[in-house]
């Protein structure tokens, strides 16, 4: 049995949606999931969209969704026209759906892709690099990657506690 709240939320759904379709307006999710339809059930048209769209560039990638993974396949098709920029360690959306597995696996799913690594680092010195590249290496399911720098060794790290705002009170 579903919660008041359940049932408030879904009735709330409900307006908002018979609403949207009054005014013939989308949101922003039906702004990827209206053309990935549109693209799934009408070839024709996907094929249409593919041959305009001979480039496609995705920046942020770590933290796209499945909807627009899904719209990035269909518009990319067997074709080389993708370049995709993203970190696997700089993952931060996935509260909002972003699926880190989009980058983990993009090999795979563009095979024939080039992938660059860019590892240079020109604002950090040596040691927070360390420190960093010592944190990130302990993620789970990660690319991996070796940061450096050209910059002088900067100051040693000092490590400082404070108190949490909750412990606080």
């Amino acid at each position: 049995a579903a919660s008041p709240q359940e049932v408030l939320v879904a009735q709330t759904y409900s307006v908002y949606q018979r609403m949207l379709k009054a005014y013939n307006a989308v949101d922003f999710d039906d702004l990827i999931m209206v053309p990935t339809i549109l693209f799934r059930d009408n070839p024709e048209v996907l094929t249409r969209w593919q041959k305009k769209i001979r480039y496609l560039l995705v920046d942020e990638y770590q933290d796209t969704n499945t909807s627009q993974y899904e719209l990035v396949k269909l518009l990319v098709g067997h074709r080389n026209g993708l370049t995709v920029v993203g970190d696997d360690d700089q993952s931060i959306y996935s509260w909002r759906g972003a699926e880190v597995a989009n980058i983990l696996r993009f090999e795979k799913d563009f095979p024939g892709a080039t992938v660059i690594r860019l590892e240079q680092n020109y604002r950090s010195t040596p040691q927070i690099l360390a420190a960093a590249s010592a944190l990130i290496a302990q993620n789970s399911g990660r690319l991996g990657k070796t940061l450096w720098t050209d910059l002088e060794p900067g100051d040693k790290l000092r490590v400082a506690e404070a108190q949490a705002a909750a412990e606080r009170r």
